[in-house]
């Protein structure tokens, strides 16, 4: 059985999940269930290093000075990664409508998956 992520805007609001379905079982699902504008993406193959033995578990709080707004969030980075390539990373990105124009690093825990 495939897997199938479905992207459901509704507004100004987007959500999305995972159906585990095929892309064109997903798409029917998703036209006799959904409103709104949907997008049904398909997994065709996967990709990548399947052990990853360390990590950084790092949470970051990024603050705006012009508008004063906060956002936090919570990631793993690659454990070959520092708190200054992290930071110079995402200084002056924008997430959840809050430009980082100053990151703090509160959290960065080292973490072993095996």
């Amino acid at each position: 059985m495939g897997k199938s992520l479905i992207r459901n805007t509704l507004g100004s609001r987007t959500f999305g999940f995972a159906v585990p379905a095929d892309g064109a079982t997903a798409k029917t699902f998703a036209d006799n269930n959904l409103d709104g504008k949907y997008v049904v993406y398909e997994v065709e193959s996967t990709s990548g290093n399947d052990v990853v033995t360390d990590l950084w578990d790092v949470t970051v709080t990024g603050k705006s000075a012009t508008t004063k707004g906060k956002h936090t969030f919570q990631f793993y980075a690659d454990f070959s990664k520092t708190e200054d390539e992290i930071r110079t990373a995402l200084l002056n990105k924008t997430f959840n409508g809050v430009k980082f124009e100053e990151v703090f690093i509160t959290n960065m825990t080292p973490v072993t998956i095996a």
